[in-house]
């Protein structure tokens, strides 16, 4: 039997994340079952700090996160102790879940919430996809691992907005064309009326390029789901003063802010009762369509800033080519112009002929209807020629590309590849058609992105 910190032995492996590893375990000391994770850190500064996240983590105690009840290091392992909750790893049943659209922006939402503590407790921002949460029986969403830093895409606002295909999409791949994660979040969203289901999608959108602040996406959420409209009606009702109190003798009678009606006055005591008990709902009708037009004249104003925004950079774009194409007009050609010869149009015709076999000299396996799962992984390539433009340490779009140049362009990014021969109707054959690093994010030299390549229908 093994124990971990002379108190808690080892049952079953529960799931193998990126970092470590997940361990259903039991308490000996109070007799309970607890949930232990387990990593190994061999750099000696790093296993110190890891273990400094552990137990400053520890500290918080939130309902969207699953608490820590120990962490220490043993033997070069490191673990932490967390608190055996009913339920499994979201990624088991992403696929086997009924989840509406309400649903899915209510559980982003809660989300939210959890993120912005970490923030406000000072932790690493931790991953928010479906690979590091907990989905208890009564499909409360909780954060597994809130110790470790997330990857690019999966933490903060566009980790959120993955999390939203996934739900979706049921799966944990995510997409890499903005098109198809529109696509998907429209058809999902089919409980919400058509203008709350384009503002849905138009915000998960923002969210998934990283366009959006996590204030503005909260504010939008409740916008969305509601919740302002029903934090409105509670304050306007507790506000309300009370219509009914008891008198003396136990009966109820009605009061009003007036009792009695001055003598000079011809107002009657019946009709000021019945005026003044009109004038609550008007004042509640006149707040909510304040309330309501200062709401709309904001999302004016934000919109209208997007669009200034959008005007201001394409100015200075434009501006930009127009003075480069002005100096290039001014400045002086010192090289002649050459006038190409039969001969060199000749060269040039035979080196297009002979690189036209070579990009499709690539022997494509015979199609069947099982697609294939084994990915080919490539560590070493050739060098990229000029035709394959590519930017170092950023994703590249890979989508659309034939797989030769999706090969070249992954090189020329400093990215380790592998690909995946599937069958796909849509995508036209040796062409590229998913991947799962998002196109634009920073990443280091030596890291892998993985393609999917059609094999046709």
């Amino acid at each position: 039997m093994v124990i971990i910190g002379n108190r808690y032995t080892l049952n079953q492996p529960l799931k193998r994340m990126a970092n470590g590893l997940w361990i259903s375990g039991m308490d000996l000391t109070f007799k309970r079952d607890v949930l232990l994770y387990t990593c190994q850190e061999t750099d000696e500064s790093a296993h110190q700090e890891t273990l400094g996240w552990m137990r400053k983590a520890s500290q918080l105690s939130d309902e969207h996160f699953m608490h820590i009840l120990d962490a220490g290091s043993e033997d070069g392992t490191l673990f932490a102790i967390v608190q055996a909750l009913t339920g499994s790893p979201l990624s088991d049943r992403l696929s086997v879940l009924e989840i509406t659209g309400h649903k899915a922006l209510t559980y982003v939402y809660e989300l939210a919430k959890g993120i912005r503590e970490t923030r406000l407790n000072r932790l690493l921002e931790c991953s928010v996809d479906a690979e590091n949460l907990w989905i208890e029986d009564n499909g409360r969403l909780r954060i597994m691992n809130y110790w470790t830093e997330g990857k690019n895409g999966r933490r903060g606002v566009p980790g959120l907005a993955l999390l939203l295909y996934q739900l979706c999409a049921k799966t944990d791949i995510p997409t890499s064309s903005i098109r198809a994660y529109a696509f998907d979040l429209n058809r999902s969203f089919a409980d919400f009326s058509d203008e709350t289901r384009e503002r849905a999608v138009d915000l998960a959108c923002k969210a998934y390029e990283g366009t959006c602040t996590l204030a503005d996406f909260q504010q939008e959420l409740e916008v969305i789901l509601g919740i302002k409209n029903e934090r409105k009606t509670q304050l306007l009702t507790s506000a309300l003063p009370a219509k009914d109190m008891k008198s003396s003798n136990g009966r109820k009678r009605k009061t009003t802010v007036h009792e009695f009606v001055a003598p000079k006055t011809g107002v009657r005591r019946a009709e000021k009762q019945k005026a003044e008990e009109h004038e609550p709902r008007e004042l509640q009708a006149r707040i909510i369509k304040a309330t309501d037009r200062k709401i709309t004249k904001l999302s004016e104003l934000f919109r209208e800033s997007i669009q200034l925004r959008k005007w201001h950079l394409l100015s200075t774009a434009v501006f930009g080519v127009f003075v480069l194409l002005l100096w290039l007009s001014l400045s002086p050609d010192p090289k002649p112009q050459t006038i190409p010869t039969p001969a060199s149009t000749k060269t040039s015709m035979n080196r297009t002929e002979a690189s036209k076999p070579a990009a499709s000299a690539s022997g494509m396996p015979a199609q069947t209807g099982a697609p294939t799962r084994t990915p080919i992984d490539a560590e070493v390539q050739p060098a990229v020629n000029d035709e394959v433009q590519a930017k170092a340490g950023v994703v590249p779009d890979l989508v659309t590309y034939t797989r030769e140049d999706a090969e070249k362009m992954a090189i020329a990014s400093g990215l380790r590849y592998q690909f995946f021969l599937e069958s796909n109707v849509a995508a036209v054959k040796g062409v590229v058609f998913k991947q799962d690093l998002t196109p634009g994010t920073v990443v280091k030299n030596g890291d892998r992105i993985t393609f999917w390549v059609s094999k046709g229908k």
